[in-house]
């Protein structure tokens, strides 16, 4: 190894050390030799104590990720939230290259050579890192070329900031805008189509009066009647949608909910041969929300699961205490994350074949659905449901391993 790189290697590795270096410094007793053990009472000692103390603190409790490597991108130094950022410890990172934790390789090889040159480097570069348990992390990278004269050593500094709640968050409030705009003008369009289907069936239902004799007829006017309710069963769901009626919000024991939804489910879950288990932990704060609306939203997904194991299955519920950032929307500023506050955490998840990726970013958009039946509107209303009752809601599901709905509540009256 290069001799220049193993001194800088030695140097910063000093800086997850738990004690600073010995300066050595010539010692009377010993003839001439050097002690080689820190001893304060030396002036210079306890300087170099102060100054290591100082920038090691500094380096290691900075809120960023920070990583050394040399031009080809091989780690000389990694600090202890760079290390907790990849899920390794400190020194497991001189001697691997920066490379390998890029998802992909042309984007670490872009990151390189854009740091490469004297002078070179950039701000707010965002990419894809792999974790050590292989999960994918989204992280905004701050890197420069830098020198260090003394050592005669050359390469790249780099902080790196974990962006994967900011991106979760952002999908999310875009998610609700975009409902929320949609509900607008559905509604709208709802009412405007609602007023001539009244019109249709009331003209209808004249004719039949008439009592015409033609049997064709009258099985016409049967057929119009019959479409017409169906349509207008369609628009109230739709307005369910468009407009949601605005929350009554108390503190509801959540245990009590859930217990509700298995006495409605448990005929269909006997008829389908699901097994249900429940697991709830002790002591969970009640919830803020709309009693019957939060109850309409685990019905709605609960069955969603039923009809995804048709063959039986597993459908589990579990509840857990935990600390969430609140949504923020777009017009406040979206970088500034709000203070974690206390959610119970929800997850209904099936052992069904899980939803294809493709899906899975649309089952939240209205009118999209995979059945042959229904107006695809549930897991919508399921959403504007949650939202108006300051909730969150997501979806985690891959192919043949089922699909997992995650309801944050929250235990706050506000915010």
């Amino acid at each position: 190894m290069n001799s220049k790189l193993q001194k800088q290697k030695q140097i910063l590795a000093m800086l997850n050390a738990k004690s600073p270096p010995a300066l050595k410094t010539a010692d009377p007793l010993e003839g001439g030799g050097y002690v080689t053990e820190p001893d304060d009472s030396y002036p210079d000692q306890r300087l170099i104590n102060q100054i290591f103390q100082f920038h090691k603190s500094i380096i290691q409790n900075i809120n960023a990720g920070l990583i050394t490597t040399d031009l080809d991108g091989e780690i000389t130094f990694a600090n202890k939230i760079a290390a907790r950022l990849l899920g390794y410890e400190p020194e497991d990172f001189p001697g691997r290259n920066i490379r390998f934790f890029f998802q992909s390789p042309p984007a670490a090889e872009r990151f390189l050579s854009l740091c490469a040159g004297a002078g070179r480097k950039i701000s707010d570069w965002e990419t894809v890192l792999i974790r050590q348990n292989r999960q994918e992390i989204i992280v905004g990278i701050d890197a420069a070329h830098f020198e260090d004269a003394t050592n005669h050593f050359t390469g790249i500094v780099c902080l790196l900031r974990d962006l994967t709640e900011v991106h979760h968050l952002r999908s999310q409030v875009e998610r609700m805008e975009r409902l929320a705009l949609l509900g607008e003008l559905s509604a709208g369009i709802a009412h405007e189509v609602r007023n001539p289907m009244a019109g249709i069936k009331a003209a209808t239902q004249l004719l039949e009066e008439q009592g015409l004799s033609d049997p064709l007829q009258v099985q016409l006017l049967e057929r119009i009647v019959r479409e017409t309710d169906r349509a207008n069963r369609l628009l109230k769901e739709f307005f369910k949608f468009a407009k949601p009626t605005r929350p009554q919000a108390d503190f509801h024991d959540l245990q009590k909910i859930v217990d509700h939804v298995y006495w409605l489910l448990a005929p269909r879950l006997k008829q389908h041969n699901i097994r249900y288990e429940s697991d709830f932990a002790e002591g969970l704060p009640r919830v803020y929300t709309d009693e019957s609306q939060l109850e309409q939203v685990l019905l709605n997904i609960c069955l969603n699961g039923i009809e995804a194991m048709p063959e039986g299955g597993v459908l589990s519920l579990r509840g857990r205490k935990k600390k969430l950032r609140p949504l923020a929307p777009r017009r406040q500023s979206e970088q500034a994350l709000q203070p974690p506050l206390d959610y119970v955490q929800v997850e209904i998840a099936d052992s069904g074949p899980g939803i294809p990726e493709n899906d899975l970013k649309k089952i939240f958009n209205p009118f999209y659905t995979t059945k042959t039946e229904g107006a695809g509107l549930g897991l919508s209303i399921c959403s504007r449901l949650v939202e108006e009752n300051n909730g969150k809601i997501d979806v985690v599901s891959h192919k043949d391993q089922g699909t997992k709905f995650i309801l944050a509540l929250p235990t706050f009256a506000s915010r």
